[in-house]
């Protein structure tokens, strides 16, 4: 195994539970709200999945690859809203339950993301 993927198995394995807790939550909404909920927090983690082996592959090779993993990243998660929130079909405030499921997972695994990215920047063995 790799170096990079080494150290990216703790935030791939933080991203996972992210969603998981993420997908979890929205079945536990009441019936009319769980259908958007669980389309919304799918869809995040299938974008979080894109954009984090965007960023492994792009971790330890410059500046320029990383921006480069960032921007395919929110490409893919652009793309996966827009296809979540048409196959819900969710509409009114159906739609925000979906937004709201959307975008939190979002901002959680976007914060592990960036975290991998900061320890990955650092040498192996150092001390903050």
């Amino acid at each position: 195994m790799s170096e990079p993927r080494i150290r990216a198995t703790p935030f791939a394995m933080a991203s996972g539970i992210a969603c998981a807790l993420g997908i979890g939550a929205s079945l536990l909404l009441p019936e009319h709200a769980r259908g958007p909920a669980l389309y919304g927090a799918a869809s995040a983690a299938l974008g979080a999945l894109c954009a984090f082996s965007a960023l492994v592959r792009g971790a330890g090779k410059g500046g320029t690859a990383v921006l480069t993993a960032f921007s395919i990243g929110f490409l893919c998660r652009a793309g996966l809203v827009a296809a979540g929130l048409l196959a819900s079909g969710a509409r009114g405030n159906l739609a925000l339950v979906f937004a709201a499921a959307f975008f939190t997972l979002y901002a959680v695994t976007q914060v592990i993301e960036v975290l991998f990215v900061h320890a990955s920047s650092r040498p192996q063995g150092a001390t903050p």
